[in-house]
């Protein structure tokens, strides 16, 4: 297995922890303060962590025992909800390898199971009765009462407070606070539970996640009961966040790196469950709408640095990761 991890340096070290509180209050100034410390650590680490962040933290408590109570289901009613087309429902153990990494050849599948659910919507909604691509219907377990109430309670809450944070990070990149608006005016946004099996025996090659960087454009992790989240520095190394009870984890993703035209490179990361228990998480994925187009931003181009990307309908990136990474559509691919 790859070099071992190393602790992070404390609030002021490689990964930060800032306070977002003055500017969820509405501070004069305080989305600027704000925006030149993520900038500061988007440009480096591309991770950070949010304290004061207004989530009510039997919010979170709930959604991780919900997590568990659907991992300790018998494997038949869990398989009963797997995820079809598109990922929504269970995903068991070794159906995902991450083959589009281009930090590391994963050959292996990861080491967890997971549920994923989105935005919760009603059999007789126009998106689902058109049948708009990448959208669907959740799917609940029958016997687990408070399950989906738990889950969406904290799905609406983390949908609510990456909006919020749109504003710091279009001026962390010279950009009025409203530059994400449109984009994100129904944001592309998944909630996936996962529990990682144990791992205290190296085994080259294999991980409870791959490494790999994040498709969307923000992440937001809470921070779990036991470690395993790695961060690879720019210098090859292995940093763990802060693990700070009542924060969240955020990183930046292969989105926000094609606004900034790499100026907010996304981060390679890892989990390693080398804890002799299972380990669970709840990471909250936060995307740009269906519809968007991601456009270099202006503030990260010029006569010496022209635009790396093209323009991309985030439509077309969403279904093109669904296909390569998930052995169910690699299977329906080669039908």
């Amino acid at each position: 297995m790859s070099q071992a991890a190393t602790t992070a340096e404390g609030p002021e070290g490689r990964i930060p922890v800032l306070d977002i509180g003055p500017m969820l209050a509405g501070e004069p100034g305080a989305v600027d303060h704000l925006a030149r410390s993520i900038a500061r650590s988007c440009e480096d680490t591309g991770f950070l962590v949010l304290a004061h962040h207004g989530i009510p933290q039997p919010l979170i408590d709930g959604c991780f025992a919900a997590a568990a109570e659907f991992f300790a289901l018998p494997e038949e009613e869990k398989l009963a909800l797997a995820v079809g087309e598109i990922n929504l429902g269970f995903l068991p153990t070794g159906a995902q390898v991450i083959r589009t990494s281009t930090i590391h050849r994963n050959t292996k599948p990861n080491l967890n199971e997971s549920f994923y659910i989105s935005h919760d919507y009603a059999p007789d909604d126009p998106a689902i009765v058109e049948g708009k691509p990448m959208v669907g219907l959740n799917r609940w377990p029958p016997n687990l009462p408070g399950f989906r109430e738990a889950t969406m309670a904290y799905y609406s809450a983390m949908r609510g407070l990456a909006q919020r944070m749109l504003p710091a990070f279009a001026r962390a990149l010279d950009l009025p606070p409203d530059y994400f608006k449109a984009d994100f005016a129904e944001p592309s946004c998944t909630l996936r539970l996962i529990r990682y099996q144990p791992q205290p025996e190296a085994e080259a090659d294999r991980f409870g996640f791959a490494p790999h960087i994040d498709t969307n454009f923000i992440t937001f992790l809470a921070q779990s009961a036991l470690p395993g989240l790695e961060v690879r520095t720019r210098e090859g190394t292995w940093l763990r966040p802060p693990a700070i009870p009542g924060t969240f984890v955020v990183n930046t993703a292969e989105m926000l790196g094609r606004y900034s035209n790499d100026r907010f490179a996304p981060t390679p990361h890892r989990v390693v469950n080398n804890n002799r228990a299972m380990r669970y998480a709840i990471p909250f994925f936060f995307g740009p709408a269906n519809d968007a187009v991601i456009k270099v931003v202006p503030s990260c181009t010029g006569p010496d640095n022209p635009p790396k990307y093209e323009p991309l309908l985030y439509l077309d990136h969403r279904l093109k990761l669904n296909r390569t990474n998930f052995a169910h559509r690699q299977a329906q691919a080669s039908a």
